[in-house]
């Protein structure tokens, strides 16, 4: 009887750590628990917020800047923090004169967050970087230690800013650009993937585009090619069509778990 008695004891209690480990589970696969971006925090909490978005012309030319600074400014709930928005787009320009210019173009204007890509011309080796060129002939694993770089100057200079990797989309040959923006960019998947591990590596917030827009390729290959009219950069409709909710669905931490419709 005492046997079967602590065996019932035994079964309860591990039946109990079950069900309380899958409710802890399911806690923090819930969207309420999904980490937002202190960006999205603060300026619901009515603090004023500064932001840089730093890298290629993709950042120099995207209606994702402009996009996101307008919902920014609809956070706070009392309608008063303002985000101001710096875009500080690099056009043709890769990750080493991204670092070379980190000063200048983003610690200056002490932002709160900084968002950065450079891994589509880090990927680029085509006849526009001369051997002289301080892009030139970058490698997987010199992009890698370009970001890493830029991530460490930011994090000494200015302690507590939020650091958002992002890789951004696809290319293709198209005629209505250079019509090798594919060809000259052979490993670009795989410089993408070297931001996924450095934003992995500092355990830093990544908004993974690229993911997005192979899908959109793979699903409606003509809509893909409207929207990357001319291979490399994405039309304004694009952009706030592709690009844009993402950043939106990843700063307000909805981008892994998914959120309720209400998501603002």
């Amino acid at each position: 009887m005492t046997t079967r008695f602590n065996y019932m004891r035994a079964h309860s209690e591990n039946a109990g750590f079950v069900f309380a480990l899958i409710v802890i589970i399911a806690a923090f696969m819930s969207p309420v628990h999904a980490r937002a971006s202190k960006l999205v925090d603060n300026l619901k909490a009515g603090k004023d917020q500064t932001v840089v978005c730093f890298g290629t012309s993709l950042t120099a030319t995207g209606q994702w800047v402009a996009d996101l600074g307008k919902w920014l400014n609809t956070l706070d709930p009392a309608g008063k923090a303002r985000a101001t928005v710096h875009k500080s787009g690099l056009s043709g320009q890769a990750s080493q004169t991204g670092l070379n210019n980190l000063q200048s173009k983003v610690i200056k204007f002490n932002p709160n967050t900084v968002i950065i890509e450079f891994a589509i011309n880090d990927a680029y080796e085509g006849p526009n970087y001369s051997p002289k060129h301080p892009d030139y002939g970058i490698t997987v694993e010199k992009s890698k230690a370009n970001l890493a770089a830029m991530i460490e100057r930011i994090q000494n200079a200015l302690p507590g800013a939020e650091i958002i990797i992002q890789t951004m989309n696809p290319v293709w040959n198209s005629p209505n650009g250079s019509g090798v923006s594919a060809t000259s960019r052979p490993g670009l998947a795989a410089y993408y993937e070297g931001y996924v591990q450095v934003a992995k590596k500092y355990n830093l917030l990544l908004v993974d585009h690229y993911k997005n827009w192979i899908k959109l390729r793979e699903a409606d290959p003509e809509l893909y090619k409207k929207y990357l009219r001319d291979g490399t950069h994405p039309t304004p409709e694009g952009s706030s069509a592709i690009t844009f909710p993402e950043i939106k669905k990843a700063l307000t931490g909805c981008a892994s778990f998914g959120c309720p419709n209400d998501e603002p």
